[in-house]
């Protein structure tokens, strides 16, 4: 567990040591026994491992761990074309919450959006209380949003507008379970990720952007007619 992370588990880990001295003092030991038992599974949930990262521009990358839980298209305002293609992952209690930004870049936009705390694996959970980012990175704009869910309901920033990203550097820690939405151009890459597939943040690819008109004609096979370069 890295300080970052520790910063944020010890809100809830100073709940735990008040109320167990309470339970204590009143003279219930099996019930402390019993909070700290459950309180040290809940610890995982504030893990930050280490990963190594080698990009490709090309690829988007997933945000979080979990499991792909849709792939759909959407009405995003923050891309061009006013479209976009989802990829949405659902993170379990027991998956690390650290995101990670899908690819190096600038973040553009930013906002905070109230809503409800429905269960993080229902559809309506892309209501409730939410960050978005819009990173624009070499091969275009990715939208992010990150979901808070319903026990802790709260995502810590651990990044800020303006700021260049490399791909896989940590975005945020989103509080237990929650859920991530990755939002790329309709028509501008290639989702290479199924329903019920399971992900790791910043190491899985989640999508290849489709080669540009320049890099097509720049690969193009070309060959010789009559003395002169013909492209094929």
């Amino acid at each position: 567990m890295t300080w970052r992370a520790l910063r944020e588990a010890r809100r809830y880990l100073v709940g735990v040591v008040v109320l167990e001295a309470v339970l204590l003092a009143a003279g219930f030991r099996a019930a402390a026994r019993a909070l700290i038992a459950a309180a040290a599974p809940a610890l995982l949930c504030f893990r930050d491992p280490e990963r190594r990262l080698d990009p490709d521009e090309s690829v988007v990358y997933a945000v979080a761990d979990g499991v792909v839980t849709a792939v759909d298209r959407v009405a995003e305002p923050w891309l061009e074309g006013g479209q976009g293609t989802r990829v949405s992952t659902f993170l379990a209690l027991y998956d690390v919450h650290v995101t990670r930004s899908p690819v190096a870049g600038r973040i553009a936009l930013e906002e905070e959006l109230a809503g409800g705390f429905r269960p993080a694996f229902q559809r309506k959970a892309e209501d409730n209380r939410r960050r978005r980012l819009a990173i624009d990175g070499p091969r275009g704009r990715v939208v992010v949003a990150q979901v808070a869910g319903m026990v802790a309901r709260r995502v810590s920033p651990w990044v800020r507008l303006g700021q260049e990203l490399t791909a896989g550097q940590r975005l945020a820690m989103i509080h237990f379970g929650s859920r991530v939405d990755v939002v790329l151009p309709a028509d501008g890459a290639e989702v290479c990720v199924r329903v019920g597939e399971r992900v790791r943040a910043g190491a899985s690819p989640l999508a290849r952007h489709r080669a540009r008109e320049d890099e097509r004609d720049r690969h193009a096979p070309i060959s010789r007619a009559r003395g002169e370069e013909v492209v094929a």
